[in-house]
């Protein structure tokens, strides 16, 4: 028999490479391949689990037994067994002792054992007898986008001395010590993007003009529809039809706008987190396209003397929270505690629980990135400062513009602004009374269908 069509369909639709390999049995219990045996802890199996909300796929190394209690403690669940008859019609392609663990691929909410992202390759059941698929643990991990992942809901099954654990609250994955010294030893951060580094240099030359930018972003037709459609906005009032990225730059943005924008898109767009969430992408994308637009917003209410530039502004605005992706792209179990951790105590803020379970913040993790990029000063700062009201250092204006706009949503259920009050400092320091401040939220929020479906492109 071969793969299940619906796996082979997943796998070649999500564009991953995938291997399958022919298995036998071995001494022990063991699988043995071609190319020797197979790590049992690496082969990923799949627990079916139902209550009144549904199913649920739990994804645990073979050699690991569930802990229910301790899944139910993290998801809030009252998660039971499944039964074969409750999901044999939605696996009708596979042996049902053999189901592949790609929940995303059969319509399950997924929840994954993290140390399965240890490994360099992730063997999944076929769903049939007698072959494995085998991914790379970052291809693995790239199929369970949307998943959850956690640590405490599995233990090796046949450690004798394994008992289940009393279900905790979120615990750190690592000690803040740890933590320090693995950021301290990576010598290779991530890339910048090639769009990205194609743009720094265009603005960098001093002979650029809109022609050359035009042509450069033309060349990704995705990013140019999201510069067409932000140019359309009501935001900025124009009455007549952008069609290309050449009038959006003439008629309505400016050079200095769309470059902005730009930059802020290609350089975020490797970076992927579960889409749902807190700090999901979809959370992420939405509060950092309102907040940019706001911050570009509240520099024309500043006064001329303190006024940043309001495209940088929104580059700044756009990127404050870069921290949270780049976090998720390097240590994706420590960002899985934190989200959870988030989700279990909304009351809480952010910057406490990431001093709590990380020893660091998603700002410095962020000003890391953007410094090792040669990124602008003010982009730097901001995301180095914008929880810091007392900030008055070099590009403060930056910083205090995003701080206010993160102040401001935070009481629209967005961002993670420590309160929704409105610190008198930056008001002050911006030059703005609150009641000028709230008249520009307010004009920024008659464009929400516009920043909604602007943020619902930079999450696809």
């Amino acid at each position: 028999m071969s793969t299940s069509i619906t796996v082979r369909r997943f796998l070649d639709n999500q564009d991953v490479e995938y291997t399958t390999v022919p298995v036998a049995a071995g001494e022990q219990g063991t699988l043995v391949s071609q190319g020797g045996r197979i790590p049992l802890n690496s082969i990923a199996r799949a627990v079916i689990l139902k209550d009144i909300r549904g199913m649920v796929m739990a994804v645990l190394p073979s050699t690991h037994r569930l802990n229910l209690e301790a899944l139910n403690h993290q998801l809030h669940r009252r998660l039971q067994p499944a039964t074969p008859e409750d999901y044999r019609g939605v696996f009708a392609d596979c042996v049902l002792k053999l189901l592949p663990a790609l929940g995303e691929a059969y319509g399950f909410e997924t929840i994954i054992d993290d140390s399965l992202l240890d490994h360099d390759f992730v063997y999944l059941f076929s769903g049939n007898p007698g072959e494995l698929v085998r991914v790379t643990g970052a291809d693995f991990q790239l199929l369970h986008s949307n998943a959850w992942y956690g640590n405490t809901f599995s233990q090796i099954s046949d450690d004798p001395r394994a008992k289940p654990a009393a279900a905790p609250a979120a615990e750190p994955v690592t000690s803040i010590a740890s933590m320090r010294q693995r950021i301290e030893r990576l010598t290779e951060l991530p890339a910048m993007p090639t769009l990205a580094q194609k743009i720094i240099q265009l603005n960098a030359n001093p002979y650029a003009h809109a022609e050359d930018l035009a042509k450069l972003i033309e060349r990704d037709p995705s990013l140019s529809a999201q510069i067409v459609r932000y140019a359309q906005s009501p935001l900025y009032g124009y009455q007549g039809k952008v069609i290309s990225v050449r009038q959006a730059i003439s008629r309505v943005l400016g050079y200095d706008m769309v470059m902005n924008i730009a930059l802020g898109i290609a350089a975020t767009r490797p970076f992927k987190l579960p889409a749902e969430g807190p700090l999901g992408l979809n959370a992420f994308w939405r509060h950092a396209t309102y907040s940019a637009a706001l911050a570009q917003a509240l520099c024309s209410a500043v006064p001329r003397s303190l006024r940043p530039r309001p495209g940088m502004a929104y580059l700044a605005a756009l990127l404050h929270n870069f921290g949270f992706l780049l976090l998720g792209h390097l240590f994706p179990r420590e960002f899985a505690v934190l989200h959870n951790a988030v989700r279990q105590e909304p009351g809480t803020p952010v910057l406490e629980l990431e001093q709590r379970l990380l020893g660091t913040t998603h700002m410095e993790i962020g000003a890391w990135l953007m410094e090792s990029w040669n990124m602008p000063q003010e982009v730097i700062i901001s995301q180095r400062e914008h929880h810091n009201p007392d900030y008055n250092g070099v590009h403060a204006n930056y910083a205090q513009v995003v701080a206010l706009a993160d102040a401001m949503l935070k009481g629209h259920d967005m961002g993670d602004a420590a309160s929704d009050d409105i610190p008198e400092s930056i008001l002050s320091a911006v030059g703005l009374q609150e009641e000028q401040a709230l008249a520009v939220l307010s004009r920024t929020l008659e464009g929400s269908d516009d920043l909604e479906s602007m943020a619902r492109l930079l999450v696809a």
